[in-house]
């Protein structure tokens, strides 16, 4: 659904839709006491014991700057962090949670995404409280928000969808037109936000040249990773070829295995538009395609174990295909990011060989 109010964000202002969407929030939710009450039920259905709340935006303390703030009697309780497709910033969540630790109790930091965006964005929130040594346990779930945990520091932290937020408020707003009007503006903006749609191309995007710097580093990036690990006999190019299109950019390879055993799986590895912006992890990533010579069924038998063993990001995609994420680090120099994509396709090659020893066994028995 369209609307003038999302027509003219998405075509003047389509770089700060998560600021335009969290000011539409704000003031719907101080206009309107019925989207209010509809905004408590929610959060209450995740922590019955939290007060009246009101809303404000873009408050500083510190070195954080959480999108919207809820307060009972000046004393900040919820901390709302809305996200369409940006990445989470260095403070998010440890530092959030960390600052919500310092007042009345019960705390919640709250995280609303695109429905689609919810599982990947949980797993990066969950991997930065481990790495954060955050202590947690898991909640049960509540209405409207499918994830949440306790936290060692005090507070909850929660995840939900801009589509499950709206429809609580759109209920409570039944008999209340003028703030439905606005709940209709906000989805449509969060639905072509959330949407594929073709985004214009602003004159600071076209003369930015950090993006095609960018670009051309993870390019350098994969051909260091590759050299390094045909070097270390974890992959083997021969006879295969790199292969572009407007989605991704790398190579094929095949892994290398028990030289008794033919047929050894192919995959595509590289720098995967689409699979980056479906799931958020890292740029670069390998695919199995469902073919004789990928080998998609069996690469996944031998993978996916040592890879839920690992904590490593795995999926089938659209078109059947088994896709699994190259994490990098941040903050790192080069060298540490080849040796970190090197290291993954190792411990993939190490799987696959494993599963190679399986069959070779099952052969010789039989």
């Amino acid at each position: 659904m369209h609307t003038v109010f999302s027509h003219i964000i998405q075509k003047r202002f389509s770089q700060v839709n998560e600021d335009v969407a969290t000011d539409a929030l704000a003031y719907i939710l101080e206009s309107s006491e019925s989207a209010c009450n509809g905004m408590m039920k929610l959060l209450r259905g995740l922590v019955p014991e939290l007060p009246a709340l009101r809303f404000k935006t873009q408050q500083t303390e510190g070195a954080i700057r959480p999108d919207m703030w809820g307060f009972a009697d000046n004393q900040p309780r919820v901390f709302v962090e809305n996200k369409f497709w940006a990445g989470l910033t260095d403070n998010q969540p440890v530092s959030y949670l960390k600052q919500l630790a310092a007042y009345p109790q019960p705390t919640v930091l709250l995280v609303i995404a695109p429905a689609a965006r919810e599982q990947t964005l949980w797993r990066e929130l969950k991997q930065r409280l481990t790495t954060g040594d955050v202590v947690t346990s898991d909640r049960s779930s509540a209405a409207g928000i499918p994830a949440s945990l306790d936290t060692r520091l005090g507070p909850v932290l929660a995840i939900t969808s801009w589509t499950s937020v709206l429809s609580m408020l759109e209920h409570e707003c039944v008999d209340d037109p003028t703030s439905r009007g606005d709940l209709v503006q906000l989805r449509a903006l969060c639905d072509v936000a959330d949407s594929n749609a073709f985004s214009p191309i602003s004159r600071d995007e076209l003369s930015n040249q950090r993006l095609p710097a960018f670009m051309l580093e993870l390019g350098s990036v994969l051909q260091d990773a590759i050299d390094k690990a045909v070097a270390r006999h974890v992959l083997n190019l021969k006879g295969t070829m790199p292969q572009a299109s407007p989605e991704r950019i790398g190579r094929y390879s095949y892994f290398e295995r028990s030289d008794a055993v033919e047929n050894r799986p192919g995959a595509w590895i590289g720098v995967h538009f689409r699979l980056w912006k479906k799931h958020g992890a890292t740029p670069f990533w390998a695919v199995f395609h469902d073919t004789a010579w990928e080998q998609a069924r069996t690469a996944r038998q031998a993978i996916e174990p040592w890879a839920s063993r690992e904590g490593v990001l795995t999926a089938t995609d659209d078109d059947g295909s088994f896709v699994i994420a190259l994490d990098i680090p941040a903050q790192e120099e080069k060298s540490c990011v080849v040796d970190a994509i090197v290291e993954r396709l190792d411990g993939m090659c190490r799987a696959l060989a494993g599963q190679a020893t399986v069959q070779q066994s099952g052969v010789s028995d039989a």
